[in-house]
């Protein structure tokens, strides 16, 4: 059984064994210290040459020597070695692999004529990085700016030290040209106002995140911009609601209010403003809008366009007077769309039945459980349809079934005594009826023969038709 001094004995041989496996792993300078102290006749591994590379150690001729083996990744190695001297970054830019002179112009230390030797490189990789390079003189940027290749044109385009003339030229260029610029921090402010009035999406994007916007700028640049840069500056930080109703002072495309009414800042007072708005589609989203002010919505009940009109009843909620105003209004299909709508009391059902409508008075009739009131007032609805419909109806009290029983129009009677909720007396009157389909009703006695069923029918149409 082993003891507790044995375990002791045991951890702390273990890690004194570990402690030394650590000493022994070599860190970068000693690993370069070892591979230049290598003799003659031992050739060091490609591994050795790849850490010699990036080791701060390694002396000019080292480096000139891993260059010269013309491996790809060694010189891009040595190219970012910090410590690598001009004497080697010029013979990488001379004679090294396209990936390594895209190191070398990547290079702190890189000199401004090494920089305008590679500039000339075929390689579009090797320019642009020349060009994204914080010390590139100001002729070779104007050189690149040139380029044929876009991605140069660009990266040339956006650098700071770019000069004026170019970029006042770059302004009047070509779109391309343009949305490059406008990504340089050393734009004027009168530069960015005016690539602001001929602005692309990418451009005002760009604007609007430039280092130089500040609010007095912001301000004028939605005096001068077009309205693509509208659009990308609704959504911007600096944007208030006094901004977005003097843009909407000024003549705008459908585009820039859509966007206006999905603004963040968007207020009773932007409502109002596009609730009188030539546009019907501008108008619709603001009568849906909950946010707009009543006396709009109450403005919009007499809109010209009937969609807009229709519009107003997909709010979640009608305010009180938003439907008294439907409801006496002249507006059939507002009259119809509120009677779909679960939450209509019982006042303003009785209301809309002093409409002369059948289809009013159809839709208030197959709402779910019309109340007594309501029930009572369609017994003297002037349509006979209507009154057929309700002697129809499972919840009819025996009291209106009895009213019915006595209408005008034998239909109606008809299907008052078929709901069988009439007394035994009014039964024995109706067996005197002048109709014989009543009297037939009345008695249990349906017609036998199939012709009698078609004249019955036919009778029907006509009785149903017959009163308006």
């Amino acid at each position: 059984m082993t003891t507790d001094n044995e375990l002791i004995d045991t951890g702390n041989r273990f890690g004194v064994d570990s402690y030394r496996s650590f000493k022994q792993q070599p860190t970068p300078q000693a690993a370069a210290r070892s591979i230049l102290r290598l003799p003659p006749e031992r050739a060091p591994t490609r591994e050795e040459r790849l850490q010699l590379a990036g080791s701060p150690l390694a002396d000019e001729e080292a480096l000139f020597k891993l260059v010269q083996l013309g491996d790809v990744e060694l010189q891009v190695a040595v190219a970012r070695n910090r410590k690598a001297s001009r004497n080697v970054l010029e013979l990488i830019a001379r004679t090294g692999h396209e990936a390594a002179q895209v190191a070398v112009a990547s290079h702190p230390q890189v000199t401004a004529s090494l920089l305008a030797a590679l500039a000339g490189s075929k390689s579009p990789r090797v320019a642009e990085a020349v060009a994204g390079h914080p010390l590139a003189p100001p002729a070779v940027l104007e050189q690149l700016a040139t380029a044929p290749s876009p991605a140069v044109r660009s990266a040339a385009l956006r650098h700071p030290r770019l000069t004026p003339e170019t970029i006042a030229e770059a302004i009047k260029a070509d779109p391309e040209r343009r949305e490059a610029v406008s990504r340089n921090p050393a734009l004027t402010r009168e530069e960015i106002l005016e690539l602001a009035g001929t602005a692309t999406p990418a451009i005002a994007s760009a604007l609007l995140r430039h280092p130089k916007l500040d609010e007095d700028l912001f301000a004028q640049l939605l005096e001068k911009g077009d309205h693509i840069f509208l659009l990308a500056a609704v959504r911007h930080r600096l944007m208030t609601s006094e901004y977005l109703l003097q843009i909407l002072d000024r003549p705008q495309p459908s585009t820039v209010k859509e966007a206006i009414l999905r603004s963040p800042r968007m207020n009773e007072a932007l409502l109002a403003r596009l609730g009188q708005d030539p546009v019907p589609e501008i108008r619709m989203s603001v009568a849906r809008n909950p946010q707009t002010p009543l006396e709009t919505h109450l403005a919009l009940i007499k809109d010209p366009d009937e969609n807009v009109r229709l519009a107003l009843l997909s709010l979640p909620t009608l305010p009180e007077p938003l439907m008294e105003a439907i409801v006496q209004g002249p507006e059939l299909s507002l009259k119809l769309g509120l009677l779909c709508r679960p939450q209509v009391s019982e006042a303003y059902l009785l209301e809309l039945l002093r409409t002369r409508n059948i289809h009013v008075h159809q839709a208030v009739l197959r709402r779910p459980r019309p109340s007594a009131r309501v029930m009572a007032r369609l017994t003297r609805s002037p349509f006979v349809v209507v009154r057929f419909e309700l002697a129809q109806l499972p919840q009819l009290p025996a009291e209106l079934a009895e009213d019915l029983a006595r209408d005008g129009v034998w239909v109606v009677r008809d299907a008052a005594i078929r709901s069988g909720k009439l007394c035994m007396p009014t039964i024995y009157e109706l067996y005197r009826d002048p109709i014989k389909w009543v009297r037939l009703t009345a008695t249990g006695k349906a017609p036998m023969w199939p012709w009698e069923h078609t004249r019955r029918d036919a009778d029907f149409d006509t009785a149903i038709r017959g009163e308006k």
